[in-house]
């Protein structure tokens, strides 16, 4: 029954052979023999939520593992893609590698537990921690990439899904994901693994080779090294039908551009827009069906008169890598009760986005410390006015909209195809070293461990980013062609504008010192009393450094200005644990931990749970606890910068007034200048976590695990006020509304929006996880194994600014995409018999509400259909030292539900939800031996 559940037994057979720190058990009276043999010490382990080491590792806490068995079932290529089938880890609230179509993330892959998002899900290695990648979401210095991760050696992943304040720190309010390495290996294995697409495009390719060395057991000592290769191939729209066009007719959604090649153009000048009230946004090429790839006559928003530019069919749908990963371990036994062990790894990974080139206009606003903010005639905006003196001014065609004869100064929303298509590559290295002794001694089981560990990403550009300095000039001197081929010596001028090289760097590290121990104070008549005591330091440090070009926003295409950060800070915490069996059937766990971060302050998270046991069939569990995140460096000190509203916006206080002309280009429709960055006065989250369950084992190859889990966070840190919130009421927002001088009697246009970082609101969560084990004996027929994890929301609630709540669940998140499914599930059977090992694998997630398209209604809010994948693998072993692996992920090759809104770039699909790979075929061929 319970006293070795599925779980149970899962990590003592995971642990078996590698023995660190063994239990003091009875002996038998008489001596072992080969007819009478010692009994089995079982090994007491440390399982992710506590410090203190035991036998029965079915805690008092929820926690999810995943072993190396299943890990290879799932077909991942990395390990993005395994925690997908981990249904706690939620799609809003993390970041695909894809995810940098649109944004400057990095190419990071980050995690969220129960959509509380990466920056409050903690990440391990073998219970240490891993450096922040640095890049992400806006201002993140703390979400880690879990590609930088090597896959191949990985031996298993415990998922902590209850907060974790008072064992970890102050990042594990959401819970977290330890990665167990694999150790004390000895022999050779190699494996090469092939997978393509049946449609092409997202080729895999990855090679792995591990060597061990010594039996700890019996050589006192092992040494261990995996390497990894791997290299994937790029995806992008056009390549599947689903994804290679932003015009959906049956959901009225379009996302489609303005800025375009040929050239759009409009009346530049206010008083021209009142002699000519019919020029409106036109272009010359409209007649003729637009000409160049990519650009149409829009049938939903535009016109004949005018041409809109489709990026779908350009943008990376999976981008192109390449990864390289070392790992090794060592233990070396000092004496009978001491060992030394090291880890370190090093990771590099280069992951190439490619994207549709750069729009250049008057909608987009320019920093306000770039070379050309205050010269005439871009006044802030990218602007290209084109002359009547111009040989390639449209003449007649402009004529035929005005009285004839007026040939007024016009402005032109270019999209830049002669300087190519936005290329960059994302080099990010990873190196890890922890260095330490554990053992035992008067009774304790002790460990102290020195950790440095490491990120560094540089973004490289390699094409279509021009510099505005020196790309808008050449614009505004009339020479260019903007509706049709240029000279070969124009061509090469704007190319020669682009920017290349290291865009920016970023470096985050920690080092730490840690040291803990534990033990069995004294014996109750239920069992013995065990605690744990532990300190750490640490040494958080966070530099970015950006080109000089980006520092002044000079460069299109990024949004904006960054600015250098470098900044450290201390943290010193220290943590104590208790384990009380009050009677046999009922035991309690508390713990507390103070931590102190300098330049926030200091904060003690306790934590309290149970464990009641009433039968061997049923153990029931609960836990309460708080929780607290301290603002990031990030947080804190990323430096004022600015950027453009993501979308086109209207100040309602100067746009659509009677009597009141609208200036199209500052005042309605359009991208305002906003200013984002860290905050020092920031005061850290707090939270409380609850969680209620059971699991009832009624016979030993059945267990069925139920948990209520409950979360209340609250003073949030966000980036600001949203800058739609912020318009929707000017006047209630006004402060954060910067105004130029009044005039025609109106408030004066809008200079920036601020959106730095605040303390903002609460958010409630509560759902349920599942899991269910079945193991069935059938003979000769073979072994059958099912399980299955699913996640259910009940809540997931977000404080408005005049304190009611918005509901979440089935929702998407417009922000940064992804969604919090009300139910999410991955189901698995499995059939072993002999050499051959078959499984196969369902993938649900429910389907959710989706917002109208933007050229329907807005009330009309349409449902996303439910998105289920089956994938299927078959191993054989019948070979001496081979085993032969053929799997396929989505057999039926369906297609990623069809969404209207997106955070990214790619059309059709959210990326942070649906995968566009389709069919996904697989070979593996593993050779060992000792």
């Amino acid at each position: 029954m319970l006293k070795r559940t599925v779980l149970a037994k899962s990590l003592l057979i995971a642990f078996s052979g590698s023995v660190a720190v063994f239990a003091t058990a009875a002996r038998a009276q008489q001596p072992p023999s080969d007819q009478n043999p010692a009994p089995a010490q079982l090994q007491r382990v440390e399982v992710t939520g506590s410090s203190i080491k035991r036998i029965d590792v079915e805690t008092s806490l929820p926690v999810q593992i995943i072993t190396r068995e299943q890990i290879q079932r799932t077909g991942a290529s990395n390990v993005e893609q395994l925690l997908q089938t981990i249904t706690s880890t939620s799609s809003s609230g993390g970041l695909t590698a894809s995810s940098a179509s649109g944004a400057t993330t990095g190419g990071i892959s980050a995690f969220s537990i129960h959509g509380l998002t990466s920056q409050r899900t903690l990440v391990l290695i073998n219970g240490r921690r891993v450096s922040p990648y640095g890049v992400g979401f806006t201002n993140d210095s703390v979400s880690v990439d879990v590609n930088s991760i090597p896959l191949a050696a990985i031996e298993r992943v415990e998922v902590l899904e209850d907060g974790a304040s008072a064992v970890y720190g102050s990042d594990a309010i959401a819970g977290v994901i330890n990665f167990i390495l694999r150790k004390d290996f000895k022999g050779v294995e190699l494996t090469g693994e092939y997978g393509d697409t049946t449609q092409g495009g997202a080729s895999v390719r990855r090679g792995t080779a591990t060597i061990g060395l010594g039996n700890f057991a019996e050589d006192k000592f092992n040494v261990m090294l995996v390497a990894s290769v791997q290299r994937e191939g790029s995806l992008f729209g056009g390549q599947r039908s689903f994804a290679n066009t932003n015009i959906n007719i049956e959901h009225l959604n379009d996302g489609t551009s303005g800025n375009t090649f040929p050239a759009n153009i409009a009346l530049l000048n206010s008083a021209d827009k009142k002699l000519y009230p019919k020029f409106g946004s036109r272009n010359p090429s409209a007649a003729t069906g637009c000409l160049a790839p990519y650009s149409t006559i829009d049938p939903l928003f535009g016109s004949t008169n005018f041409c809109r530019f489709d990026p779908a069919p350009l943008v990376t749908l999976i981008p192109a890598s390449d990864r390289v990963s070392l790992f090794g371990s060592g233990r070396l036994a000092l004496n009978d009760n001491f060992e030394a062990f090291a880890e370190a790894s090093y990771n590099k990974n280069k992951i190439r986005t490619i994207i549709q080139p750069v729009p250049l206009s008057d909608q987009f606003a320019l920093p306000d410390n770039n070379p050309l903010f205050n010269v005439a005639p871009y006044n802030g905006f990218a602007r290209i006015v084109l002359k009547s003196t111009s040989p390639f001014y449209p003449t007649a065609y402009v004529k035929s909209l005005t009285n004839g004869v007026d040939t007024p100064d016009l402005t032109v929303r270019y999209r830049a195809a002669v300087s190519g298509n936005r290329d960059i590559t994302d080099i990010s290295t990873a190196p890890r070293l922890v260095l330490g002794v554990r053992g035992t001694a008067a009774g304790w089981d002790l460990e102290s461990s020195l950790l440095y560990t490491s990120s560094t990403v540089s973004e490289q550009v390699n094409d279509g980013y021009p510099i505005y300095s020196q790309i808008l000039p050449l614009f505004n001197s009339g020479n260019v062609n903007f509706f049709g081929d240029n000279t070969t010596n124009v061509t090469s001028q704007i190319q020669a504008a682009n920017f290349t090289g290291n865009a920016f760097t970023v470096k985050s590290s920690i080092t730490s010192l840690n040291v803990k121990g534990s033990r069995e104070v004294f014996q109750l008549p239920a069992g013995p009393v065990a605690v744990a005591i532990g300190g750490e330091f640490r040494k958080e440090r966070y530099n970015y450094d950006a080109a000089t070009a980006l520092q002044q926003g000079d460069v299109s295409g990024y949004g904006g200005n960054f600015l250098p950060v470098d900044k450290a800070r201390n943290v010193v915490a220290a943590f104590a644990e208790i384990n009380i069996p009050i009677v046999k059937t009922l035991e309690a766990d508390a713990a507390v931990r103070y931590d102190k971060y300098q330049n926030v302050g200091s904060s003690v998270t306790p934590k309290v749970s149970l464990r009641w046991q009433p039968s061997p069939a049923v153990l029931i569990r609960s836990s309460v606890g708080a929780g607290f995140r301290a603002p990031s460096l990030a947080d804190q000190y990323s430096a004022n910068t600015q950027s453009v509203t993501p979308t086109g916006l209207s100040d309602p206080l100067r746009c659509g007034i009677p009597g009141h002309v609208d200036d199209l280009i500052k005042d309605c429709l359009t991208q305002f200048p906003v200013t984002f960055g860290g905050n020092p006065e920031l005061k850290p989250e707090k939270s409380k976590n609850f969680t209620l369950g059971f699991v009832l084992q009624p016979v030993n190859d059945v267990s069925v695990g139920v948990d209520y889990f409950k979360v209340r966070l609250k003073d949030t840190i966000v980036n600001g006020l949203d800058a739609a919130t912020i318009l929707s009421d000017p006047i209630k927002y006004g402060a954060y509304i910067v105004r130029g001088p009044s005039t025609d009697g109106l408030p004066g246009s809008i200079t920036n929006l601020l959106q730095t970082n605040i303390n903002l609101g609460s958010t409630k969560v509560s759902g349920l996880e599942l899991n269910a084990n079945w193991k069935l004996a059938a003979g000769e027929i073979g072994k059958f194994v099912f399980n299955l994890n699913g996640t259910y929301f009940i809540q997931f609630d977000t404080q408005n600014l005049d304190g009611t709540y918005s509901g979440g669940v089935d929702q998407i998140n417009a922000s940064t995409g992804g969604v919090i499914p009300r139910w999410k599930h991955y189901l698995t059977a499995s059939w072993t018999r002999g050499p051959w090992d078959i499984s196969v694998a369902q993938n649900f997630q429910k389907g959710y509400h989706d917002t109208a398209g933007n050229a329907d209604d807005p009330a009309n809010v349409r449902n996303v259909s439910n998105y289920i994948t089956y994938d299927a693998q078959t191993t054989f072993s019948g070979l001496k030292n081979w085993k032969l692996t053929l799997g396929v992920r989505n057999i039926l090759n369906q297609d990623p539900p069809y969404v209207n809104t997106n955070a990214a770039f790619q059309a059709g699909y959210d990326p942070q939800y649906g995968d566009p790979r389709g069919r996904f075929i697989y070979g593996r061929v593993t050779y060992a031996f000792n």
